[in-house]
């Protein structure tokens, strides 16, 4: 009989239950939020793998991010699955059990600790909070990148305990692959130098529990770094440029609200961590009252000189709250990226720390009264069985994108992206007038929202409400100038009344924005064939073919120009 090591049954279990817990989203549908960016309205995804959309995947900056991995992923998933949601979600959902059960082996092969490992496993397996990367499929950058951080854990490991170059090439290699999933992997250098204060002490200072002989300096842990830096440095620059249109200007989102912000969120991800209720698919961004962000200062001062303060007998301490405090800074908000206050999908690494500080600390205390052990096995299976209840109820609020607003509006308040989306949600399931009241309570609450105005006009235009539906464009444009596809539709409606030259004037302008976009030349090329300006249009479809070669409206409508022109020309 062949025996199974211990460690990979362990790793195979908790797969197992990760999987399990979370297969329900096979059932789920595709989101209204991002979904339609990445999959089922992006026609370079759903094409599937070829050269072209290799291409594209490496040098696109959409949805305002540069991830090729993440769209060739999802690329490779189009290839099997088409436009159906279950294999997208079901990756997903493996991803993360993978995930769940690599992180088990990191802290295993590092500490050499099975139990507390487990349980900074299944903390990050089953806690509510990150139901949000799991059953978005957009959130695919989540799920991916923390793969890829695992394999750079554990490389790195086994590279200090080894001293193998190898491995420490390996994990480098998987550090800059990883990059490419999700930018917020830039914190790596940071946490590997955390890693060598605890668990591995490597570092021959006071952070050490014995000051051992056999330290690194800082220096030299640093100069080690310096690769992981650099490819740190190169993705923060690539993400600003790919996200310059998302990042809120100083005038337009002070500093001082944007700090307020930050100390609040960092405190409330940890209370929704404890207490994971209330959690929403959008935080809208409200001014933070100075109350709250002194006392979130207070409280996060007080632990920071508390885990500096005992550093030597609860390293782990130390260890956890950095993990935790770094990450969470690209996403924190100080650089503000869209509209959200916070997110529940921008804890997904950052808790790793505090599960792994509390897992150390659980044990510590065990350790220093052995009459509280039963009592903190207790609370630590508690803890799993309640945060698996919750994260199965979290899960049922994504099964419908209708159920799934409808929440995020009952938790928060004025939030104008939720009923913005509701209104979607109403949209695609042919509910046209209570999209509109949607639209219509988002703009209530926030007059500035274009997207609103954008979501509103294309019910109206498909009401054949014309002069109401180009009003609401019109409106949206001269919020958001820069807005592409506003353009672009406005075009749409104004070719529908017979304004050709104001229809070629807005095609023309969501071209200048998005000069990579194959419908927008496609449809410039179809309002210059109608007018016989044949030349002009067999150029558009020409455009529109280099952009996206599989394009087949644009090359049957570049063959028909041809033969139109061919035929003039013999007459």
């Amino acid at each position: 009989m062949v025996k199974t090591h211990p460690t990979i049954t362990i790793m195979l279990a908790l797969f197992i239950v990760t999987f399990l817990v979370y297969s329900r989203v096979a059932f789920f549908p595709f989101s209204v939020i991002d979904d339609p960016d990445y999959l089922y309205q992006n026609t370079q995804v759903l094409s599937g793998l070829s050269f072209g959309s290799l291409r594209w995947a490496i040098t696109a900056f959409h949805a305002g991010n540069w991830h090729p991995l993440t769209w060739l992923s999802l690329m490779l998933d189009a290839e099997f699955f088409g436009d159906n949601p279950m294999g997208y979600h079901l990756v997903n959902a493996m991803l993360h059990a993978l995930n769940a059960s690599l992180l088990f082996l990191v802290f295993h092969s590092i500490t050499g600790a099975v139990w507390r490992s487990l349980f900074v496993a299944a903390c990050f397996a089953l806690h509510p909070l990150h139901v949000e990367s799991v059953a978005w499929i957009a959130e695919r950058k989540d799920v991916l990148s923390g793969l890829f951080l695992m394999l750079v854990l554990y490389f790195y490991g086994r590279y200090v305990k080894e001293s193998k170059k190898s491995f420490y090439l390996l994990a480098l290699a998987s550090f800059s692959v990883g990059l490419t999933a999700k930018a917020m992997l830039v914190t790596v250098p940071a946490i590997l130098i955390i890693l060598d204060i605890w668990p591995l002490e490597r570092l021959a200072s006071p952070f050490t529990r014995q000051g051992q002989a056999c330290g690194i300096g800082l220096k030299a842990l640093l100069l080690e770094k310096i690769p992981f830096v650099v490819f740190s440095v190169a993705s923060a620059v690539v993400t600003q440029y790919a996200q310059k249109k998302s990042v809120a200007t100083f005038t337009g989102l002070p500093l001082h609200d944007r700090m307020a912000n930050a100390l609040w969120s960092a405190s409330a991800y940890l209370q929704k961590t404890a207490m994971p209720f209330d959690l929403a698919v959008f935080y809208p961004f409200t001014p933070v009252p100075f109350w709250k962000a002194a006392g979130s200062a207070v409280f996060l001062s007080l632990v920071s000189i508390l885990v500096i303060k005992y550093r030597q007998r609860t390293p782990y301490l130390l260890a956890g709250w950095l993990w935790y405090t770094i990450t969470l800074l690209p996403v924190i908000g100080l650089i503000q990226v869209g509209r959200q206050s916070m997110a529940d999908r921008y804890t997904y690494l950052p808790l790793i720390g505090i599960f792994a500080a509390a897992s150390w600390g659980g044990a510590d205390l065990c350790a220093r009264f052995p009459g509280w052990i039963r009592s903190i096995r207790l609370v630590a299976a508690g803890l799993l069985i309640w945060w698996t209840i919750g994260t199965w109820i979290q899960l049922g609020y994504w099964r419908d994108n209708r159920v799934l607003l409808s929440h995020a509006v009952e938790v928060t308040e004025n939030n104008s992206f939720a009923h913005d989306c509701l209104g979607n949600a109403y949209d695609r399931q042919n509910e046209p007038d209570r999209a509109a009241a949607e639209y219509l309570t988002s703009l209530a609450i926030d007059p500035n929202n274009a997207l609103a105005h954008y979501d509103l006009a294309r019910v109206l235009a498909a009401q054949n409400k014309l002069p109401e539906a180009i009003a609401q464009y019109e409106e949206a444009l001269s919020i958001d100038p820069g807005d592409a596809e506003v353009h672009f539709a406005l075009g749409i409606v104004l070719a529908r009344i017979g304004r050709t030259d104001d229809a070629e004037r807005e095609f023309s302008a969501a071209i200048r924005i998005d000069p990579g976009n194959s419908i927008y030349h496609n449809n410039l090329g179809t309002l210059y064939a109608r007018y016989g300006q044949l030349d002009a249009a067999i150029e558009q479809f020409s455009l529109a073919l280099q952009a996206d070669p599989g394009d087949s409206k644009a090359g049957a409508n570049l063959e028909t120009a041809l033969r139109q022109k061919s035929g003039m020309g013999r007459r």
